[in-house]
């Protein structure tokens, strides 16, 4: 069974842990380098970069406008471990937070705010967690039209920051309705980029009407080595 690095506290990653062991593929979550405490890069054949805190906007040569709850030692370890996975050219998909590392890697920029994210946002009900779901376009000839099979997804948001400029070498893939990026892929390495949160549109957590969030997960272990 084919090893997946996590790249975050185990505890913040319950939802993705689910995702990944019903997709056949074993993950371990774990904010260490790949080179320490034991780890070896040639054990596992991807890496996961998930949803959390804002990344620090000095990685993107910006100064704090609006970002909150920035913890620097984990972005240190993203960004680390997706230069390791990246050199090694191993698949990469990163999710929300995830993707907006993969973005500024490669020397894209941030929203710091989005200007009106009504439906980028969650929201509560009874003090119960629930995602927004909207629509979102997909654009002809990349990996997101080969997964779905179609032009338009529903997809979950849960977000106050967005891509902004885009990096050299990524390609958008798919976008909202009021021009946000919702996707990203690498024009030559396997890295796949998602505003979105398909953990939590996969197997138990999927509800008829949404895009199956599963499909995200197959296609990443078919890239695998």
């Amino acid at each position: 069974m084919k090893k997946i690095l996590i790249c975050a506290p185990f505890n913040e990653v319950t939802n993705y842990v689910a995702a990944v062991n019903k997709t056949g593929m074993e993950p371990v979550a774990c904010t260490a380098l790949p080179t320490e405490n034991g780890l070896d890069i040639n054990d596992f054949a991807g890496l996961i970069l998930p949803g959390g805190s804002d990344l620090d906007p000095a990685f993107y040569g910006q100064e704090n406008h609006d970002c909150r709850n920035i913890r620097r030692w984990l972005d240190f370890a993203q960004l680390n471990a997706l230069d390791a996975f990246v050199k090694c050219q191993k698949p990469v998909l990163g999710i929300c937070k995830g993707a907006q590392v993969i973005n500024v890697y490669f020397g894209g920029t941030l929203i710091q705010d989005l200007p009106d994210h009504n439906h980028h946002q969650a929201f509560y009900i009874n003090h119960e967690r629930k995602d927004a779901h909207h629509p979102a376009r997909i654009l002809p000839g990349t990996p997101l039209a080969d997964i779905f099979g179609n032009d338009e997804i529903i997809i979950n948001s849960a977000h106050h920051q967005a891509v902004d400029l885009v990096a050299e070498g990524l390609k958008v893939c798919a976008y909202s309705d009021d021009g946000v990026v919702e996707g990203l892929c690498h024009q030559n390495l396997p890295v796949l980029a998602l505003q979105w949160h398909p953990e939590r549109m996969a197997y138990d957590h999927y509800v008829e009407g949404w895009s199956d969030g599963s499909l995200i997960f197959h296609h990443f272990k078919e890239q695998l080595k």
